[in-house]
C-alpha cells in the first residue's frame, strides 16, 4: 500500500508516493521549507490507485504547527487550542484557503496522525485521540 501526496502544481503532475514512515518524514520535512510567503503548505494525501474508496486527508505542514484534515464519512480534523478564534492562511497548489484556527496543533501531532493513516492502509482510527468530528462549513 502507498500513499500518494500532493502539493504544487509539479506534484500535480507527478505525485510524490510514500509507502514508509521515512519517506512520510522526509516529505513532511521538505514540505516545512517550502512556506509560500509567509504561508505554509497544504498537502493532499490519498491512498494510491483507490483515491475513492478512502478518506482524503490534507495536511497542512507548518515549520512548528500545521492541521489534518480527514474527508470522509464523518469529517474529523486536528483540535488544537478549543478558544482559538479565526482562521489561518495556508498554501493550498498556490491558492490561499483559510483554516479555522481550532484545528492548528503541534507539527508532531500532524506527523502521528500521518503515520496512522499510513499504517492503517488509509484508514485512521476511529478514536485516534487527535481527531475530532468538525462541523461542515469547519473543513477546507
Amino acid at each position: 500500500m502507498a500513499l500518494t501526496a500532493i502539493y504544487d502544481r509539479e506534484t500535480g503532475r507527478s505525485p510524490v508516493e510514500i509507502r514508509t514512515r521515512a519517506e512520510l518524514d522526509a516529505l513532511v520535512d521538505r514540505v516545512r521549507g517550502l512556506h509560500v510567503g509567509s504561508s505554509p503548505v497544504v498537502v493532499e494525501f490519498s491512498v494510491t490507485g483507490d483515491e475513492w474508496s478512502y478518506p482524503i486527508l490534507y495536511a497542512g505542514i507548518g515549520r512548528e504547527r500545521g492541521f489534518v484534515q480527514e474527508h470522509g464519512h464523518p469529517v474529523r480534523a486536528t483540535l488544537g487550542d478549543p478558544t482559538a478564534k479565526g482562521e489561518v492562511v495556508y498554501d493550498l497548489t498556490t491558492h490561499a484557503t483559510s483554516v479555522p484556527a481550532d484545528q492548528e496543533v503541534p507539527l508532531e501531532a500532524v506527523r502521528e496522525v500521518l503515520a496512522a493513516y499510513l499504517a492503517g492502509g488509509g484508514v485512521i482510527p476511529p478514536d485516534h485521540p487527535r481527531m475530532q468530528l468538525v462541523a461542515a462549513s469547519k473543513d477546507l
